[in-house]
């Protein structure tokens, strides 16, 4: 059985670097057995470089070789290299989004600092992840959902049931929170909508601490946000769904049509109802000497509806930084990151997965010959510019006359 006391890099066994040979080849079954049949093998041993075999499976993206390492005692914060990068930084520069959930689950420590004095998620930004300072910035320990299943003061009865924790923290460390992604994410979990009240007063309770105790505006707002959503959704239910339907249908059909609400474009295109939705959400926000929030209210208060910046973009922007506003290609529908599918017409707009594109038709196919039009136009422009770049005297070139 694997011991969790660190071994000194000259002192490898025979066992240890065939831990290290064995990580390095992804060989999860080897590494199982050395660590939990073998006896004397030290689960954080460092190699030549100074490297666990937890850093090398963090930086090679190998999730299932992670939790096997830190459920057999690896220590998530140890770290001997000679950059002093943990396993979480080594995952973070690696850009492998599922190990650094993985690790934070497991405690890896956010403040750690590299031999040029830089965070995690620092290096992170510096190689350009976004998307991984998301996931470190909007992260919190399912121990602060677990806090609301005792009883406090004068209750009588837990906030919170403990069979809620799972999803009520997945969905507080989600990184996209679009209001059509959150209640996708309520369809899929049906059981947030029967104990929607519940989990508001748990998501109102965490805006309050994160901006008074924690004094993070972010997650302070991004909390109140939830809960906002949740309450639309339970508001929608009551008032659009029948008895017979609520019996008839699932949870999934009858919100369907709360989301093609909220998508539904005007003439350009533009989410109006999406827009008015966001808007009153963060007027609804009761913590007004919140400077995100003044921020976002002056930002937002002189752009009339239809403009830019629109409010989906500047909440994005504030509870993701600059992952908003890189190239990443994101869903019409959910606003989903790296939506790869693309509408097979106009090719201008892009969808996550073909039911995210089927719900967004109804509104997109009353622009999408539009788009198709200016597509198009500026193919057409491309292939001019590229035929003059080749050959620069060919006829027909704007600003050149020909010779008689």
């Amino acid at each position: 059985m694997a011991m969790a006391m660190p071994s000194s890099r000259s002192e490898l066994s025979l066992k240890e670097k065939a831990l290290f040979k064995y990580t390095q080849e992804r060989n999860y079954e080897e590494v199982k057995r050395l660590i939990t049949e073998e006896e004397n093998i030290y689960v954080d041993c460092v190699d030549a470089e100074g490297m666990t075999p937890l850093q090398h499976a963090a930086y090679k993206g190998c999730t299932k070789l992670c939790k096997l390492l830190l459920d057999c005692g690896a220590d998530v914060n140890y770290t001997r290299q000679v950059s002093r990068y943990t396993a979480l930084t080594f995952a973070c520069v690696a850009g492998k989004a599922d190990v650094v959930r993985l690790l934070l689950e497991y405690g890896a420590s956010t403040s750690n600092v590299t031999s040029i004095n830089k965070t995690s998620a620092q290096m992170a930004a510096f190689v350009g992840n976004h998307h991984i300072v998301s996931i470190i910035n909007n992260f919190i320990p399912i121990q602060e959902i677990e806090y609301f299943n005792r009883i406090q003061g004068l209750e009588t009865e837990p906030r919170l049931p403990p069979t809620m924790n799972t999803i009520v923290h997945k969905m507080a460390i989600m990184t996209n929170i679009n209001p059509v992604r959150l209640i996708m994410y309520v369809q899929s979990n049906p059981v947030l909508l029967h104990s929607v009240r519940k989990v508001v007063r748990v998501f109102n309770a965490m805006a309050e601490k994160y901006l008074r105790v924690e004094n993070n505006d972010l997650l302070s707002l991004k909390f109140h946000h939830l809960a906002y959503v949740l309450s639309a959704c339970e508001k929608y239910y009551i008032e659009h769904v029948s008895a017979e339907e609520s019996e008839r249908k699932s949870i999934r059909e009858c919100l369907n049509p709360f989301i093609k609400y909220l998508i539904k474009g005007d003439v350009n295109g533009f989410p109006v109802n999406l827009e008015k939705f966001l808007r009153q959400d963060i007027q609804r926000y009761p913590f007004v000497e919140c400077h995100l929030f003044l921020q976002l209210v002056r930002t937002l208060s002189p752009v009339e509806i239809g403009g830019e910046p629109s409010a989906i973009s500047i909440i994005g922007e504030a509870v993701n930084g600059q992952r908003m506003s890189d190239n990443t290609c994101i869903c019409s529908t959910c606003w989903e990151p790296n939506a790869e599918k693309k509408c097979s017409v106009c090719k201008s707009v892009q969808y996550c997965d073909k039911a995210c594109q089927k719900m967004h038709w109804f509104t997109h196919k009353l622009i999408c010959p539009h788009l198709t039009k200016l597509n198009e136009g500026v193919e057409k422009l491309h292939l001019e510019s590229n035929f003059y770049e080749k050959d620069p005297n060919a006829p027909g070139q704007p600003g050149c006359s020909s010779r008689s």
